[in-house]
C-alpha cells in the first residue's frame, strides 16, 4: 500500500516502500504485486525513489496498480511504470504537473511576539530561515525572494515539469506531446484517463488482484496466498483500514498541504491541491 502524501518518512513513506519492492522483486515466492495507491502526491524525491523502485521490481514480476480514490500528481508519478493501471470510474488521477511556493513571514511572527536570529555568511544564505511556528513546527522564511531568486525557481520548475511528462510519457507509452496536451495538472476521472491512456482497466483492488493471477498463468479458481505490506502486528489490525475502499490519509488535507509547501518553499512539488479530491473523515 502507498497511502497519504508522497513523503521519505511518513504518508507512503518512501524509504520504507522503496526496501519492500526490492525484497519483492528479489523473492522467488512472489510472483506478482499488486501496488494500492491511495495519494494526492508530496515531495518529488520521495515519488521518484518509489517510481523507480517498481520500474526495477517489474522486470522480474509483473506489477499491477490499483488506483483508490485519489492517484494524481505524486500520486500518478508513483503508478506511471506499473504494468496495468487499474483505476476506479471516480478515481482522481493524472494531476501531471509541478506546484509550489513560497510562504514567508511578513509580520506574523512579530505578531505573535517571535523573533528569529542567525549568522550569515553568503548572500543567499539566509534564504528558508525564519521564524519557527508553535503547533505546527514549521520554520517559515523571513524574507520574500528576490527577482533574481525567483527567476531561477522558476527556471527549476520548467526543468521538473518537463521530466514529469517525459517520464509518464516513457512509463505509459504515449507520445510526449500527447502527454503535455492532457498534463498541465489537469486532472481527471478514471473513466475519462482511461480514454486518454492515462488508466488500463477500470475496477478496484480486486480486479487488480484477479488481473496479477492472470499475469502469471493461473486461473481466477486457483489458490493463491495473498500477503499485506504493512503487516499487522497483532496490537492494531491493519486490515480494515487498508481495505480494497480504504482511504490515504485521516489529515485535514488543507492542513498537509500547507505544511509541505512550507517545508518545501521554493522546491517543486508533485502535489494535488486541496478541494480537488474527495477527501473524508473515519
Amino acid at each position: 500500500y502507498g497511502l497519504g502524501v508522497c513523503a521519505m518518512d511518513e504518508g507512503i513513506k518512501a524509504r520504507w516502500l522503496e526496501r519492500v519492492f526490492r525484497s519483492l522483486a528479489g523473492d522467488p515466492s512472489v510472483k506478482a504485486v499488486v501496488f494500492r495507491v491511495d495519494s494526492p502526491g508530496g515531495d518529488g524525491m520521495a515519488s521518484d525513489v518509489v517510481a523507480e523502485a517498481i520500474k526495477k521490481c517489474r522486470k522480474s514480476k509483473p506489477v499491477i496498480v490499483s488506483q483508490g480514490q485519489v492517484a494524481g500528481s505524486g500520486g500518478y508519478w508513483i503508478s506511471m511504470y506499473g504494468d496495468t493501471i487499474v483505476a476506479g470510474p471516480t478515481t482522481v488521477t493524472g494531476s501531471i504537473g509541478v506546484i509550489g511556493g513560497w510562504v514567508y513571514d511578513k509580520g506574523f511572527g512579530g505578531k505573535l511576539g517571535l523573533t528569529a536570529d542567525h549568522v550569515q555568511r553568503g548572500k543567499r544564505a539566509d534564504l528558508g530561515r525564519g521564524v519557527r511556528l508553535p503547533f505546527l513546527n514549521l520554520e517559515v522564511p523571513a524574507r520574500n525572494l528576490t527577482e533574481e531568486e525567483r527567476a531561477q525557481i522558476e527556471s527549476l520548475f520548467h526543468e521538473l515539469y518537463d521530466e514529469f511528462v517525459q517520464k509518464v510519457a516513457a512509463g505509459r507509452d504515449l507520445s510526449e506531446a500527447h502527454v503535455r496536451q492532457i498534463a498541465e495538472g489537469r486532472i481527471y476521472s478514471g473513466t475519462r484517463g482511461r480514454e486518454l491512456g492515462l488508466v488500463d482497466e477500470i475496477g478496484g483492488l480486486l480486479h487488480a488482484l484477479a488481473l496479477a493471477k492472470q499475469r502469471v498463468g493461473l486461473t481466477p479458481e486457483d489458490e493463491v496466498e495473498i500477503v499485506e505490506f504493512p503487516k499487522s502486528k497483532g496490537l492494531v489490525d491493519l486490515r480494515e483500514q487498508l481495505s480494497p475502499v480504504g482511504v490515504a490519509e485521516y489529515e485535514d488535507p488543507v492542513l498537509s498541504f500547507l505544511r509541505l509547501v512550507s517545508a518545501a518553499a521554493g522546491r517543486p512539488l508533485y502535489l494535488v491541491p486541496p478541494g480537488w479530491y474527495p477527501w473524508f473523515a473515519p
